[in-house]
């Protein structure tokens, strides 16, 4: 009778202490999960923008002398490639004021959709140089990956400093990156239409990896 009375006393006690078949998974830190996400963030922009800026650099390359001055609704080729690699670097510098355009820029050359004044018509009569415009979009491409890489977790909760937008920060990347794609389809069509020549699609470039040409 006693030891039956001591084996109900200690069955509830072990059952009580037995781990549970049924272990839920361990919460990580809110720390490690916003790491693991920000890295694939980074990762996913710098292949998709990369491959948008392989894109352009095969039209800049594939645009003979002829195409290189066309005009695209009285738009020259070379004006359009410059106004996107400028506003592409303008959107990834920190603000406006740390903005510094190339030595070979041109007062108002980058707005070509501003009614050209007599100054702006004598500038587009003496293009940016292909080589020039290649080495500005090595500079731009690098400076996409400089931005990108220093995004950190207070990047997402922070105001864009282009307020004219009307958008969170969040945005500017992928509206960048919209802009640059706009544009590569743009100046693509010329060159097909106008050499029978084709642009493959990219669909992947990491922006680390340095171009070879």
């Amino acid at each position: 009778m006693k030891n039956s009375l001591v084996a109900l006393f200690l069955l509830p006690c072990l059952a009580f202490s037995q781990p549970s078949s049924k272990v839920a998974n361990p919460v990580l830190p809110s720390s490690s999960k916003d790491s693991t996400l920000l890295s694939a963030i980074k990762k996913s922009y710098s292949r998709q923008i990369g491959a948008a800026f392989k894109m352009l650099e095969h039209v800049i390359d594939n645009a003979n002398d002829t195409t290189w001055t066309a005009r695209i609704s009285n738009v020259p080729f070379w004006q359009i490639c410059y106004h996107v690699l400028w506003f592409t670097d303008f959107y990834f510098h920190a603000n406006e004021a740390t903005f510094q355009p190339q030595s070979f820029d041109m007062k108002e050359i980058h707005n070509y959709w501003v009614y050209p004044d007599s100054q702006m018509i004598e500038n587009q009569k003496h293009p940016i140089s292909k080589s020039n415009m290649k080495a500005y979009c090595k500079y731009v491409r690098q400076k996409a990956n400089q931005f990108i890489q220093n995004i950190n977790a207070t990047y997402f909760t922070t105001p864009s400093p282009f307020e004219w937008h009307g958008f969170p920060k969040i945005d500017l990347v992928d509206y960048n990156l919209r802009h640059l794609q706009h544009h590569v389809g743009q100046l693509d069509i010329i060159v097909r239409r106008d050499q029978n020549i084709g642009n493959p699609w990219i669909m992947f470039d990491d922006l680390s990896e340095t171009p070879k040409n």
